[in-house]
Protein backbone atom coordinates (compact mmCIF):
# COMPACT_ATOMS: atom_id res chain seq x y z
CA UNK A 1 0.00 0.00 0.00
CA UNK A 2 1.35 3.59 -1.43
CA UNK A 3 1.86 6.30 1.47
CA UNK A 4 1.79 9.76 0.56
CA UNK A 5 3.95 12.16 2.27
CA UNK A 6 2.83 15.60 2.59
CA UNK A 7 5.26 18.30 1.65
CA UNK A 8 6.05 21.02 3.80
CA UNK A 9 6.92 23.60 1.27
CA UNK A 10 4.42 25.70 -0.36
CA UNK A 11 2.86 24.63 -3.26
CA UNK A 12 4.67 24.56 -6.99
CA UNK A 13 1.83 26.97 -8.48
CA UNK A 14 2.64 29.39 -5.61
CA UNK A 15 6.39 29.65 -6.46
CA UNK A 16 5.62 30.04 -10.10
CA UNK A 17 3.26 32.79 -9.44
CA UNK A 18 5.43 34.65 -6.87
CA UNK A 19 8.57 34.71 -9.78
CA UNK A 20 6.10 35.96 -12.47
CA UNK A 21 5.07 38.77 -10.09
CA UNK A 22 9.24 39.31 -9.47
CA UNK A 23 9.64 39.62 -13.20
CA UNK A 24 6.87 41.75 -13.58
CA UNK A 25 7.90 43.88 -11.33
CA UNK A 26 11.39 44.11 -12.59
CA UNK A 27 10.44 44.74 -15.77
CA UNK A 28 8.36 47.71 -15.06
CA UNK A 29 10.13 50.98 -15.68
CA UNK A 30 11.36 53.20 -12.36
CA UNK A 31 12.19 56.98 -11.47
CA UNK A 32 13.75 58.93 -8.34
CA UNK A 33 14.36 61.98 -7.81
CA UNK A 34 16.90 63.71 -5.34
CA UNK A 35 16.10 67.69 -4.59
CA UNK A 36 19.30 69.74 -4.89
CA UNK A 37 19.75 73.40 -4.54
CA UNK A 38 22.00 76.37 -5.40
CA UNK A 39 23.33 79.18 -3.91
CA UNK A 40 22.87 82.76 -5.49
CA UNK A 41 26.27 82.54 -5.54
CA UNK A 42 28.90 79.91 -6.75
CA UNK A 43 31.31 78.22 -4.84
CA UNK A 44 33.75 78.92 -7.29
CA UNK A 45 33.22 82.65 -7.54
CA UNK A 46 33.45 82.72 -3.50
CA UNK A 47 36.67 81.31 -3.97
CA UNK A 48 38.18 83.10 -6.70
CA UNK A 49 37.51 86.45 -4.85
CA UNK A 50 38.45 85.40 -1.29
CA UNK A 51 41.63 83.29 -2.63
CA UNK A 52 42.67 86.81 -4.71
CA UNK A 53 42.37 88.71 -1.43
CA UNK A 54 44.15 86.39 0.73
CA UNK A 55 46.91 85.93 -1.70
CA UNK A 56 47.14 90.10 -2.13
CA UNK A 57 46.71 90.44 1.36
CA UNK A 58 49.55 88.12 2.24
CA UNK A 59 52.24 90.32 0.76
CA UNK A 60 51.64 93.24 3.04
CA UNK A 61 54.18 93.56 5.82
CA UNK A 62 52.44 94.53 8.87
CA UNK A 63 56.13 94.52 11.01
CA UNK A 64 56.31 97.99 11.02
CA UNK A 65 53.39 98.83 12.79
CA UNK A 66 54.12 95.73 15.60
CA UNK A 67 53.87 97.41 19.03
CA UNK A 68 52.05 99.91 18.05
CA UNK A 69 48.41 101.05 19.84
CA UNK A 70 46.37 101.13 15.96
CA UNK A 71 42.56 101.55 14.86
CA UNK A 72 41.43 99.99 11.38
CA UNK A 73 39.48 102.03 9.62
CA UNK A 74 37.48 100.59 6.91
CA UNK A 75 35.33 102.68 5.20
CA UNK A 76 36.62 102.67 2.18
CA UNK A 77 37.11 98.77 1.95
CA UNK A 78 33.81 97.76 -0.46
CA UNK A 79 33.50 94.00 -1.25
CA UNK A 80 30.84 91.86 -1.65
CA UNK A 81 32.22 89.45 0.79
CA UNK A 82 32.48 92.13 3.40
CA UNK A 83 32.39 90.11 6.28
CA UNK A 84 36.18 88.06 4.89
CA UNK A 85 37.41 91.05 3.81
CA UNK A 86 37.52 92.88 6.72
CA UNK A 87 38.04 89.79 9.53
CA UNK A 88 41.07 88.78 7.25
CA UNK A 89 42.70 92.31 7.80
CA UNK A 90 42.36 92.01 11.81
CA UNK A 91 44.07 88.60 11.93
CA UNK A 92 46.88 89.34 9.79
CA UNK A 93 47.61 92.29 11.60
CA UNK A 94 47.38 90.93 14.99
CA UNK A 95 49.27 87.89 13.82
CA UNK A 96 52.25 90.70 12.90
CA UNK A 97 51.77 91.97 16.65
CA UNK A 98 50.31 95.17 15.91
CA UNK A 99 47.85 96.17 18.66
CA UNK A 100 44.39 96.48 17.50
CA UNK A 101 42.00 98.93 19.21
CA UNK A 102 38.29 99.37 18.80
CA UNK A 103 38.24 102.80 19.13
CA UNK A 104 39.96 105.85 17.22
CA UNK A 105 40.58 107.65 20.88
CA UNK A 106 42.33 104.46 21.89
CA UNK A 107 44.95 104.18 19.11
CA UNK A 108 47.88 105.78 18.17
CA UNK A 109 47.97 105.62 14.35
CA UNK A 110 44.89 105.08 12.78
CA UNK A 111 45.61 102.50 9.82
CA UNK A 112 43.03 103.15 6.72
CA UNK A 113 42.41 100.41 4.25
CA UNK A 114 41.04 100.87 0.85
CA UNK A 115 39.80 98.18 -2.05
CA UNK A 116 40.82 99.40 -5.87
CA UNK A 117 39.52 96.18 -7.73
CA UNK A 118 37.71 93.33 -5.85
CA UNK A 119 35.79 91.00 -8.73
CA UNK A 120 35.90 88.44 -11.63
CA UNK A 121 36.83 87.92 -15.53
CA UNK A 122 36.56 85.44 -17.95
CA UNK A 123 36.50 84.22 -21.12
CA UNK A 124 35.53 81.18 -23.73
CA UNK A 125 37.79 79.87 -26.40
CA UNK A 126 35.87 77.24 -28.52
CA UNK A 127 37.39 75.05 -32.07
CA UNK A 128 34.34 73.91 -33.83
CA UNK A 129 31.08 75.31 -34.43
CA UNK A 130 29.09 77.08 -31.93
CA UNK A 131 25.20 76.25 -31.48
CA UNK A 132 23.67 77.96 -34.46
CA UNK A 133 19.75 79.15 -35.05
CA UNK A 134 18.52 78.40 -38.10
CA UNK A 135 15.72 81.17 -39.10
CA UNK A 136 12.37 80.03 -40.68
CA UNK A 137 12.95 82.26 -43.56
CA UNK A 138 15.49 79.97 -45.81
CA UNK A 139 13.30 78.47 -48.29
CA UNK A 140 13.93 74.55 -48.03
CA UNK A 141 15.66 74.47 -44.58
CA UNK A 142 13.74 73.65 -41.65
CA UNK A 143 13.77 76.05 -39.26
CA UNK A 144 15.66 75.22 -35.49
CA UNK A 145 18.64 74.59 -33.17
CA UNK A 146 22.31 73.45 -34.76
CA UNK A 147 23.86 71.97 -31.89
CA UNK A 148 27.05 73.09 -30.95
CA UNK A 149 29.95 70.88 -32.13
CA UNK A 150 33.27 71.00 -30.92
CA UNK A 151 36.81 69.53 -30.92
CA UNK A 152 38.38 71.83 -27.87
CA UNK A 153 36.12 74.35 -25.47
CA UNK A 154 37.77 75.68 -23.10
CA UNK A 155 36.68 78.57 -20.16
CA UNK A 156 38.76 80.34 -17.97
CA UNK A 157 37.63 82.51 -15.03
CA UNK A 158 39.45 84.50 -12.65
CA UNK A 159 39.46 86.35 -9.37
CA UNK A 160 41.16 90.23 -9.21
CA UNK A 161 41.54 91.73 -5.65
CA UNK A 162 43.79 94.74 -4.95
CA UNK A 163 44.24 96.77 -1.94
CA UNK A 164 46.28 99.51 -0.07
CA UNK A 165 46.16 100.65 3.38
CA UNK A 166 48.27 103.86 4.99
CA UNK A 167 49.06 104.87 8.82
CA UNK A 168 48.78 108.15 10.23
CA UNK A 169 49.63 109.46 13.12
CA UNK A 170 46.18 110.48 15.53
CA UNK A 171 47.37 113.46 17.10
CA UNK A 172 49.70 115.01 14.39
CA UNK A 173 47.79 113.61 11.08
CA UNK A 174 51.55 112.72 9.89
CA UNK A 175 51.77 110.06 7.62
CA UNK A 176 54.06 107.31 9.63
CA UNK A 177 53.22 104.02 7.08
CA UNK A 178 51.85 102.94 3.42
CA UNK A 179 51.83 99.46 2.08
CA UNK A 180 52.03 100.45 -1.10
CA UNK A 181 49.52 98.74 -4.08
CA UNK A 182 49.01 94.58 -3.10
CA UNK A 183 47.53 92.70 -6.02
CA UNK A 184 46.74 89.07 -6.61
CA UNK A 185 44.79 86.65 -8.88
CA UNK A 186 43.11 83.32 -8.73
CA UNK A 187 41.74 81.22 -11.62
CA UNK A 188 39.41 78.67 -12.17
CA UNK A 189 39.52 76.35 -16.08
CA UNK A 190 37.57 74.06 -17.39
CA UNK A 191 38.40 72.31 -20.62
CA UNK A 192 36.52 69.58 -23.24
CA UNK A 193 38.14 67.76 -25.38
CA UNK A 194 36.13 66.35 -28.09
CA UNK A 195 32.96 66.98 -25.95
CA UNK A 196 34.23 64.86 -22.73
CA UNK A 197 34.97 66.61 -19.73
CA UNK A 198 35.20 69.11 -17.81
CA UNK A 199 39.18 68.98 -16.92
CA UNK A 200 39.12 71.14 -14.30
CA UNK A 201 42.29 73.15 -13.44
CA UNK A 202 43.15 76.53 -11.77
CA UNK A 203 44.81 77.96 -8.55
CA UNK A 204 41.58 77.12 -6.18
CA UNK A 205 41.60 73.39 -7.41
CA UNK A 206 44.57 72.33 -6.06
CA UNK A 207 45.71 70.12 -9.01
CA UNK A 208 44.07 69.30 -12.14
CA UNK A 209 40.47 67.27 -11.64
CA UNK A 210 38.42 65.10 -14.67
CA UNK A 211 34.67 65.86 -13.66
CA UNK A 212 35.52 66.13 -9.78
CA UNK A 213 38.24 63.27 -9.80
CA UNK A 214 41.93 64.49 -9.04
CA UNK A 215 44.18 63.67 -11.79
CA UNK A 216 47.96 62.63 -10.70
CA UNK A 217 50.48 64.59 -12.42
CA UNK A 218 54.38 64.50 -12.52
CA UNK A 219 54.22 68.37 -10.83
CA UNK A 220 52.40 66.85 -8.03
CA UNK A 221 55.82 65.55 -6.68
CA UNK A 222 57.48 68.63 -6.97
CA UNK A 223 55.10 70.09 -4.17
CA UNK A 224 51.90 71.87 -3.61
CA UNK A 225 53.99 75.31 -4.37
CA UNK A 226 55.20 74.07 -7.73
CA UNK A 227 51.77 75.19 -9.82
CA UNK A 228 52.11 78.81 -7.92
CA UNK A 229 55.35 78.76 -8.48
CA UNK A 230 54.91 78.62 -12.35
CA UNK A 231 51.89 80.85 -12.14
CA UNK A 232 54.02 83.25 -10.11
CA UNK A 233 56.68 83.87 -12.48
CA UNK A 234 54.13 85.24 -15.54
CA UNK A 235 52.61 87.84 -13.00
CA UNK A 236 54.55 90.88 -12.54
CA UNK A 237 55.99 91.54 -8.75
CA UNK A 238 53.69 94.44 -7.28
CA UNK A 239 56.35 96.79 -5.86
CA UNK A 240 56.03 98.24 -2.42
CA UNK A 241 56.78 101.19 -1.04
CA UNK A 242 58.73 101.84 1.73
CA UNK A 243 57.91 102.16 5.38
CA UNK A 244 58.45 105.71 6.35
CA UNK A 245 60.86 106.40 9.78
CA UNK A 246 57.94 105.89 13.06
CA UNK A 247 57.00 110.36 14.34
CA UNK A 248 59.15 110.45 17.28
CA UNK A 249 57.18 110.26 20.67
CA UNK A 250 56.64 114.26 21.00
CA UNK A 251 55.04 114.03 17.93
CA UNK A 252 51.70 111.45 19.58
CA UNK A 253 49.99 111.61 22.79
CA UNK A 254 50.91 107.98 22.92
CA UNK A 255 50.68 108.39 27.04
CA UNK A 256 47.44 109.80 26.74
CA UNK A 257 45.52 106.88 25.13
CA UNK A 258 43.23 104.38 27.15
CA UNK A 259 44.12 101.16 27.79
Amino acid sequence: MATTVPCNGPPLSSVILLGVCLFTLAALPGCGTVKTTGTARTGTEQLLLTNAWDSALAKVDFRPLTGVPVYLDTTNVAAIDQGWVVSSLHQAMLTQGVLMRTKPEQAQWIVEARVGAYGTDAYNALVGLPQTTVPPTLPGVPAGTIPEMSLLKKSHQEGIAKLALFAYDRASGQLVWSSGTSMATSSAKDLYVGGVGPIQGGTIRGGTKFIGTKIPLPSDALGPGAAAGEKDKDRPAVPFAAAPIRSPDSASDYESFAP
